[in-house]
């Protein structure tokens, strides 16, 4: 490695934490992982990752830990690799702050510092901030491909302890085109978003199907802890006008190259950490806020299963319920629960009589679901209201065995 060893830096028995997204620093990951053995026992906390070294590890060298088996992080969780903190992301960032989750080193990717000697974070702010103010030890790729976002956080280069540079291409988003069922659900979803209103929609293809149908709005705001390339199509199409103060926050970005040169200096896209982004200021200002997220399952009483099936971890509690309640905590707000009514081979049903994983989500916190079959409205419903409107939905071949 040209400048420095991890060796030099890192202890045996130390907690590292790696920048999630396009903050992960491929080179430093490698270099880590061929040091594991000398560390032994260390730990690596990560989120997000599409960097497929994760699946090399074998278990214990090093433990690795996790708020979400997503991306590169399915096949760890899968091969029995990967230590799920089953936590709300607010609550990872208020852990890794006090220290309950603690963190000795950092690894992460940076943009080149500015003249004055400040490196943006880039597009993934999430508990990077909180994790590099707790650190002994901050080591950090320099990737000019990183874009330099508008953000409050930042990072002098006097508080890296060694840095190295490299010129890799940031990870894009994996996408598949949409089927009938993202775009029956997204037309289903986007009719519940009025002009004016803030929107958290995450990455996927019912949330770019979403801000398809929503070309025809106006004023339109994002608020959403995770932007993919949905944010260009509302751009594009004039919902969205990143040119109005506070017209979009988020906390990390994950699209194409085309998404992160749209945010490169771009002062209307705002990037802040999960309390910025759902502090009672901001959601005063949302009126009202549509909060749309997915889910494994959805049960007769409403409540949300996005992490778990089969005894195998898939998803993540993440930002689910912190984003729900914040729409019940604005002026006015929406939780939407939007997921194709059966899994991808069609044989079984996301609407079912009981969850076949943990809750994430209550009952009392979902207000409306949506499959490619239509609307389940929740609000003000009784138990069997609910359980009648969401077998409604269902795909019509599983209906008579959720009706038994």
């Amino acid at each position: 490695m040209p400048g420095f060893s991890i060796l030099d830096h890192v202890r045996p028995g130390d907690h590292v934490t790696v920048g999630e997204a396009a903050a992960e620093p491929r080179e430093l990951v490698a270099h880590l992982f061929a040091a594991a053995g000398e560390l032994e026992p260390m730990t690596v906390l990560c989120g997000y990752s599409l960097n497929d070294a994760w699946r090399t590890v074998h278990p214990g060298r090093p433990a690795v830990k996790s708020y979400a088996a997503h991306g590169s992080l399915r096949k760890l969780a899968a091969a029995g690799a990967l230590e799920i903190l089953p936590c709300h992301i607010s609550s990872l960032v208020r852990y890794i702050r006090d220290g309950t989750v603690p963190v000795d080193v950092v690894l992460v990717q940076l943009p080149p510092a500015d003249e004055d000697g400040f490196h943006s974070l880039g597009p993934s702010i999430g508990y990077l901030g909180d994790a590099m103010d707790r650190a002994r030890v901050i080591l950090a790729e320099i990737n000019p491909n990183v874009p330099k976002t508008a953000s409050s956080r930042r990072i002098h280069r006097s508080r890296i302890t060694a840095a190295i540079h490299s010129a890799t291409p940031l990870p894009t988003s994996p996408s598949r085109p949409a089927g009938p069922a993202e775009k029956a659900i997204g037309a289903t979803v986007a009719a519940l978003v009025p002009d004016g209103a803030s929107l958290q929609l995450g990455i996927g293809a019912v949330p770019g199907e979403i801000a398809g149908a929503l070309r025809d709005r106006s004023g339109l705001r994002v608020r959403s802890a995770l932007i993919g390339d949905w944010l260009l199509e509302l751009v594009d199409s004039g919902a969205l006008d990143v040119s109005v103060p506070g017209a979009c926050a988020t906390g990390i970005a994950l699209g194409s190259r085309r998404l992160y040169d749209f945010i490169d200096h771009n002062p209307g896209v705002e990037f802040v950490a999960p309390g910025e982004l759902l502090s009672p200021a901001a959601l005063a200002s949302c009126d009202p806020l549509v909060v749309v997220n997915s889910a494994l399952q959805v049960d007769l009483y409403g409540q949300v299963n996005a992490e778990a099936l089969g005894g195998r971890y898939l998803g993540a509690v993440g930002g689910q319920v912190d984003l729900f309640r914040a729409a019940h905590l604005a002026k006015s707000g929406l939780a939407v629960v939007a997921l194709p009514a059966t899994d991808p081979s069609g044989a079984r049903s996301s609407i079912v009589p009981r969850l076949d994983g943990p809750t994430t989500s209550l009952q009392s916190d979902i207000d409306v679901v949506a499959t490619e079959h239509g609307l389940a409205d929740l609000r003000a419903t009784t138990a069997a209201e609910r359980a009648r409107r969401l077998i409604a939905i269902a795909a019509p071949e599983h209906r008579d065995s959720l009706r038994a």
